[in-house]
């Protein structure tokens, strides 16, 4: 399902690029990213065992409320810093906890990509910079440990994912919902080639 939609959407989007770039539609990007996270987090829970319960000193770096305001300089902080720490979880899955789990790693791989380019399109749409970038997330050393840091920090992102996606519903009534994303920077080019990419990525 989640194979499906994505290439449904990322079709839709090619067939509209002019020239270097490729729209940026914020909302469907964000849902698009929180459906990849929610992918994560089935494959790791049956990779890794379910009920690992909560890692109880938290993220405070994707911690939201319902009505916790959307300030685009932290948006950025905290779509940087789910992406660091899913690459955590993509390293330590590959080369300690599951090696041979190729479509775990593809999974992550693809989700770390999408947060990216997420980060880039909101930054044009809402501007925002983070000016402080947050610590690198820090895994524990137990296996177990590991294990629900890294189930908790999946769950987490997908409840942070889910509040920036109202948020952004919001945001749409009163700004523009579409801009060009060109090939400037490095994660420009990377949103780029993710789209020409199609559905394989995925």
């Amino acid at each position: 399902m989640v194979c499906a939609w994505t290439v449904i959407l990322l079709h839709s989007l090619d067939t509209k690029k002019q020239g270097a770039g490729a729209l940026c539609r914020p909302k469907e990007l964000t849902a698009l990213t929180k459906r990849l996270v929610e992918n994560c987090l089935t494959s790791f829970d049956k990779a890794n065992g379910k009920h690992l319960g909560t890692w109880s000193p938290g993220f405070p770096e994707i911690q939201v409320q319902q009505n916790t305001p959307l300030v685009p300089s932290r948006v950025q902080c905290s779509l940087l810093f789910m992406a660091q720490g899913l690459q955590e979880v993509l390293v330590d899955q590959r080369t300690n906890l599951n090696p041979n789990d190729f479509s775990l790693h593809k999974d992550l791989e693809n989700t770390i990509t999408q947060i990216n380019m997420l980060s880039e399109c909101l930054r044009h749409i809402l501007g925002g910079k983070c000016s402080s970038n947050p610590p690198p997330p820090e895994m524990p050393t137990l296996l177990f440990e590991r294990k629900q840091w890294s189930h908790t920090l999946l769950q987490k992102s997908r409840e942070y994912l889910k509040w920036l996606q109202h948020n952004i519903q919001v945001q749409n009534h009163t700004r523009p919902h579409t801009t060009k994303v060109t090939n400037k920077t490095k994660h420009k080019d990377i949103a780029v080639r993710y789209f020409q990419g199609s559905g394989h990525h995925l």
